[in-house]
């Protein structure tokens, strides 16, 4: 009888060491949290895997103040939830050497939101931010530079899916800073993002993995590509694989390889530019097969020779 009471003790001091799991609607983490706490505001947990086990799906996590939030290693994110950073202060995460900042790995139906993180790959973080399977990602207010890859991959598998980034800055990566590359259908909204100095291109569509039967198509909209190796703005498919689009509104590109882009055979990769600036580029469009239309509204100047034809269209 004492030894089972024994044992007792000690099953319930390994247990209350653990955190709940998946009981929270708002979770809460913080620089003086613990993840052995319950993720609640008065006993916050300290790292954002810990509370995203604490946090039902649909659920929201906060975070309260100045602090690096990874530990270190991935955030995996399986389910729909909310990270938020209210604001005013910094909210880190420093993706592992040759690892990912955050990858979303969500249900079909999930909606995943990130709002004000700051992910710096410090040279060393392959990617910032992988998003495999969901309904749809959200960046709202959010920093991710400095990867020996892409700043932001929007891989999804999901038959259909959505990416909404706004107010952003995607820089000083390898490769991409935003990679749209869905295996099925996908849109995307792109509203006020900084794309730059990266390796290769600012924003890339690319209809390549998914089938001709899938459609790709993203809007870009006060925002700017600056400085990129490659292409500011492309929409890039192949033969037989997925239509591709890419509206670009009130936007620049300046100072890349090329401000704006297209490659498609039969013209099933399309870019059409709107009240935009394209200049100090080393060439202002490539129209590689794909379609560039312009409304013959934007400023196009000061940039070297262009590839291909620019394609007049008219407003409606």
């Amino acid at each position: 009888m004492i030894a089972a009471f024994a044992v007792g003790l000690a099953l319930a001091g390994v247990l209350s060491a653990v955190p709940a799991l998946a009981q929270n609607q708002h979770s809460f983490v913080s620089s003086f949290g613990n993840d052995a706490n319950a993720c609640t505001l008065t006993a916050p947990c300290r790292h954002l895997q810990a509370a995203l086990m604490a946090t039902i799906s649909g659920g929201e996590i906060a975070i309260l103040n100045t602090a690096g939030y990874n530990g270190g290693t991935t955030v995996t994110i399986s389910h729909a939830v909310s990270i938020v950073n209210p604001g005013g202060f910094e909210a880190a995460i420093a993706p592992p050497s040759g690892g990912t900042g955050i990858i979303i790995n969500a249900g079909p139906n999930d909606a995943v939101s990130l709002r004000g993180l700051s992910i710096d790959g410090a040279g060393v973080g392959a990617t910032g931010i992988q998003f495999n399977t969901g309904a749809s990602l959200t960046i709202e207010n959010c920093i991710v530079r400095h990867m020996t890859n892409d700043g932001i991959d929007f891989l999804s598998t999901t038959p259909t899916s959505a990416l909404t980034v706004s107010n952003s800055l995607v820089a000083d990566n390898t490769n991409d800073g935003i990679l749209l590359q869905p295996t099925g259908s996908a849109t995307a909204v792109f509203n006020r993002v900084e794309a730059n100095n990266n390796g290769l291109n600012g924003i890339f569509a690319y209809g390549g993995a998914s089938a001709g039967t899938n459609t790709i198509n993203a809007t870009v909209s006060d925002s700017v590509a600056a400085g990129n190796g490659s292409v500011g703005f492309q929409s890039f498919t192949l033969s037989g694989t997925a239509p591709t689009s890419v509206m670009l509104f009130h936007s620049v590109a300046a100072n890349n390889g090329f401000g704006v882009g297209t490659q498609g055979v039969g013209g099933a990769a399309t870019l059409r530019i709107a009240n935009s600036t394209l200049t100090g580029n080393s060439h202002g469009w490539l129209a590689s097969d794909g379609i560039v239309d312009s409304y013959g509204d934007n400023y196009i100047d000061g940039n070297g020779s262009n590839i291909g034809s620019l394609t007049p269209i008219s407003k409606q």
